[in-house]
């Protein structure tokens, strides 16, 4: 497996950055990659399930549940200048500290572990976000094999371009955290997301 993981020192506050990352329609704002949603952002429905061996009966099978995510995304995506699809699925959060999901761009898998830490910091805000993915050795792209070291370029240059663009979204002022975007002063905010409910239990 191959695991590359970054991170990077935000001046602002980590419920901030957690919007930017979780809100689909926010992500519009600061990733140039996307070049638009093709699907709304939606639950998968609880059929998808894997056949697996029973435990102490290998000659056994049965049916396993498949992880649900809690929300998958479609987008049209620019990688390297070539236009492709990408499934961003979110898998689990843990509070506005941690979230695991996969990512599909093409034919490309990866497992990804975002997370988010508040830093101590008299002058202000600021916040260490960091991103892990995680992938096979090697990936099969339009019938041919990436070799590991170009899959681990395209998983680090993937992360590091994320980080980049979440801190100046965030560092410059981006849409401000629970506020919608384009709402006029005094509006009231948007109700909070599935996402947002989860990760404040």
């Amino acid at each position: 497996m191959i695991t590359v993981a970054l991170t990077a020192t935000i001046d602002s506050t980590s419920e901030r950055i957690w919007r930017a990352l979780v809100d689909p329609a926010e992500r519009l704002l600061w990733d140039d990659r996307i070049l638009g949603e093709i699907s709304p952002s939606l639950a998968t429905p609880p059929s998808r399930r894997a056949r697996v061996d029973r435990p102490g009966n290998p000659g056994r099978r049965h049916r396993a549940v498949c992880p649900e995510p809690l929300r998958r995304t479609r987008w049209r995506f620019r990688l390297g200048g070539v236009p492709l699809v990408m499934v961003d699925e979110v898998l689990s959060v843990e509070r506005h500290e941690r979230l695991h999901g996969r990512i599909s761009i093409g034919s490309m898998r990866f497992d990804e572990t975002i997370t988010i830490h508040a830093e101590s910091d008299p002058s202000g805000p600021r916040t260490r976000l960091g991103m892990k993915l995680v992938s096979r050795n090697s990936i099969a792209v339009f019938g041919e094999l990436v070799p590991r070291l170009e899959v681990q370029r395209i998983a680090i240059e993937f992360i590091d371009t994320t980080l980049r663009q979440v801190r100046k979204h965030c560092e410059t002022g981006g849409a401000f955290l629970g506020t919608r975007a384009g709402a006029p002063d005094g509006a009231p905010d948007a109700p909070p997301s599935l996402l947002e409910r989860r990760a404040a239990r």
